[in-house]
């Protein structure tokens, strides 16, 4: 098995998908920076940001952007009532990627570290019907749960 060089790796990562939309988990730094496959002109962009932190600037368009302040808490944490994902914060986010699926809009979101929050929107994207690029994800059950109960699926 050949191993691909760096410039490989990257050219394939920043390669996008054409056959259908698709959802991506990325850091707040490679949303700045524009670290993510090319999403095209009316891709929606959704940020989920750490309590009373600042915004990141996308070095690429949004046709829309949406953004969102909890943190990264499971159930079971101190504060998560008060400051974990809320039910009309998981609705809001379902009712987002159902919208995109169904008008075939592709999603890049972020978060912090673009793995835990932002790995379980992507993951109930994907579920839904989004194509999966392949970024990691340890996603943060709480959020993932919370739109799962969203969308009357058993968790």
């Amino acid at each position: 098995m050949r191993h691909l060089s760096v410039l490989e790796k990257r050219k394939r990562y920043r390669t996008p998908i054409k056959a259908m939309n698709f959802i991506q988990n990325i850091s707040k730094a490679d949303y700045a920076s524009g670290d993510h496959f090319d999403c095209g002109e009316r891709a929606i962009a959704v940020e989920i940001l750490d309590i009373a932190s600042y915004p990141a600037i996308p070095k690429h368009k949004f046709a829309e952007t949406y953004t969102f302040e909890f943190l990264d808490l499971e159930d079971g944490d101190e504060h998560a009532e008060e400051c974990g994902i809320t039910d009309a914060q998981a609705a809001q986010l379902c009712e987002i990627l159902k919208q995109a699926l169904d008008e075939r809009r592709n999603v890049i979101v972020h978060c912090t570290m673009g793995i835990c929050r932002s790995g379980a929107v992507a993951e109930l994207g994907v579920m839904l019907g989004f194509a999966d690029t392949g970024a990691y994800r340890q996603p943060n059950l709480r959020v993932k749960s919370k739109m799962m109960r969203y969308l009357g699926w058993g968790y």
